[in-house]
């Protein structure tokens, strides 16, 4: 009966296979499900139940379905490892509740199987890939290539707004390691962009948590005109540890760079402020530079920082000098 059909896809997120549906009713049953509109084709002997056949998540089962011994990969994969940034996740075709269309959906396979030519789809082989862990992890019943694969393999469909940010949040939130994705890149050596990405993976593993810390790095704190400092500082605090953007070791000095969404949610202001008072405790001088002026004075904040860092050398030796 067509309810058991029904049924069987449910249980298998909405995907039904033609083989699976043969073992389960007979063939004249299957095609008027299909010609009555409970099913949708999706690809080749593939089909969604029809009222879930528009949701990317569905589409994406159905493909990996489709090709055995593949997995996710790409934006696909990236999406599943939660790391899709929103707007492209809000208004590309990866968007869960619209039709396919534009961007295919990912796998990757070894790169002897069988060629796929479907609407839709896409399929990478590589020879060097196996279908099997540490290759592939199983997330909601599929599997996916690794979060390092899909960062590397995503990075040239990304608009360049939102590339980074990817990487930024699986290395900042210790998801995976530099290591781990340049072992992957190097995998991949002809990814379109590979040397800006190589660069970004060592500067966010060096501490660049942010895309505005990544701006300060390249437009202000690699100035020939500012002393070495470095990244991500830990600081214990009595109300626990804490990271400082930049750190001046012997000036003493922190920079802090205020992100224009962060520190002008409510109340924040009152927290840095907290912040800096037990720094200072510390003999720490906080500087602060918002987020327009890094973007559109870096030049002013480099003559303004270094010059801040001159006095506060000047000041600490006259201290040392008189204890």
């Amino acid at each position: 009966m067509r309810a058991d059909l029904v049924k069987a896809a449910a249980r298998r997120g909405g995907v039904l296979t033609r083989a699976t549906a043969l073992q389960i009713d007979a063939r004249h049953v299957i095609d008027d499900a299909l010609a009555a509109g409970v099913f949708v084709r999706l690809f080749p002997s593939t089909y969604a139940l029809a009222e879930m056949a528009t949701n990317r998540r569905v589409q994406q089962r159905a493909a990996w379905t489709f090709v055995p011994g593949s997995a996710l990969s790409h934006l696909d994969a990236l999406d599943r490892w939660g790391l899709l940034p929103a707007e492209t996740y809000r208004h590309s075709a990866l968007r869960v509740d619209q039709p396919r269309v534009g961007e295919p959906i990912r796998l990757t396979a070894r790169g002897e199987q069988w060629e796929v030519n479907a609407a839709g789809l896409r399929v990478t082989r590589r020879r060097w890939f196996l279908p099997e862990p540490p290759m592939v992890r199983r997330r909601e019943g599929i599997q996916l290539v690794r979060l390092e694969q899909a960062i590397v393999e995503s990075w040239p469909l990304l608009p360049p707004l939102d590339r980074r940010m990817p990487l930024i949040v699986a290395l900042r939130d210790r998801r995976t390691t530099a290591t781990r994705l340049q072992s992957v890149l190097a995998l991949q050596p002809r990814t379109a962009g590979a040397r800006e990405l190589r660069t970004m993976i060592e500067l966010v593993a060096g501490g660049c948590h942010s895309e505005l810390e990544l701006w300060g790095h390249r437009k202000v704190f690699t100035s020939s005109r500012l002393p070495r400092s470095r990244a991500q500082v830990p600081i214990d605090l009595p109300t626990g540890r804490v990271y400082l953007d930049r750190y001046f070791d012997e000036e003493m000095v922190a920079v802090e760079m205020d992100g224009a969404a962060y520190h002008g949610a409510p109340g924040q202001r009152e927290r840095d402020l907290r912040r800096d008072a037990a720094l200072s405790r510390l003999g720490i001088l906080v500087v602060r530079y918002s987020h327009q002026r890094l973007h559109r004075e870096p030049a002013n904040v480099v003559a303004e920082l270094a010059e801040t860092l001159r006095m506060r050398r000047a000041q600490l030796r006259g201290w040392r000098a008189a204890n």
